[in-house]
């Protein structure tokens, strides 16, 4: 897809100036980051994961909840304004280009993103940037194209517009093109944390988290790094 809106001076611009709706503590974004942390649980023994790198992590929403079973949660993300407003330690952040990240090979047992990849311009490059920085583990949280509200939401916001092109059979093509051997995939998801209200959350939080194709507001992929060296 070839937009404008892609363009990194684009989002480093819109980010620069804007933020989440709501915070890490909010208890919609606690519940819709400790379902999916669950997930990732049930795939992934996080007692083995004592370093992980939180690609765009923004304000923090998946860094914190990280935080709480990861020894070591770093994170990097264009926006300084974004940044500033993650509740982490600032000594644990820096500034990154996802399509070209500032770190050593095989540095963080896992390394993910939750809503990124389809911010960028070159997603490919970065899920393989992703690959060389991890020791074991990458995880991939985007927006499923096939849900209407996102559909919609991809549609009617420019700084989304990379949505329109995020489906399932994409985001596991790009994971394959970076080597990476894929775990599980799944719609899931039915709780946008921006944006549901409180009498909504009552109802949608007793549902299961994975979803259909048309039910699940994104698509999640739990990948390993294959190791060529061990003759994999």
């Amino acid at each position: 897809m070839k937009s404008q809106y892609l363009d990194k001076d684009y989002q480093k611009r819109f980010w620069s100036v804007n933020k989440n709706a709501r915070g890490f503590d909010h208890p919609v974004v606690e519940f819709f980051a400790r379902q999916r942390i669950d997930y990732v649980k049930e795939h992934i023994d996080l007692t083995t994961v004592n370093t992980a790198f939180d690609v765009g992590c923004g304000d923090g929403f998946a860094t914190h909840y990280f935080s709480k079973d990861i020894e070591r949660v770093e994170g990097g993300d264009i926006s300084e304004f974004m940044l500033e407003n993650n509740p982490i330690d600032k000594s644990l952040l820096k500034v990154i280009d996802a399509e070209n990240l500032d770190l050593p090979d095989s540095s963080y047992d896992l390394v993910y993103l939750w809503e990124v990849l389809h911010h960028l311009k070159d997603p490919a490059l970065a899920v393989q940037e992703m690959g060389r920085v991890s020791k074991q583990y990458v995880v991939i949280f985007e927006p499923n194209r096939a849900n209407v509200l996102q559909f919609l939401f991809g549609l009617l916001n420019p700084e989304e517009r990379g949505t329109l092109r995020s489906s399932k059979a994409y985001l596991e093509g790009l994971a394959r093109q970076a080597d990476l051997e894929i775990i599980a995939c799944h719609y899931c998801g039915k709780i946008p944390p921006n944006k549901t209200p409180k009498w909504l959350f009552d109802i949608v939080r007793r549902l299961p988290f994975k979803s259909t194709r048309a039910t699940g507001i994104s698509v999640a992929i739990v990948a390993r790094k294959v190791d060529y060296s061990a003759g994999v």
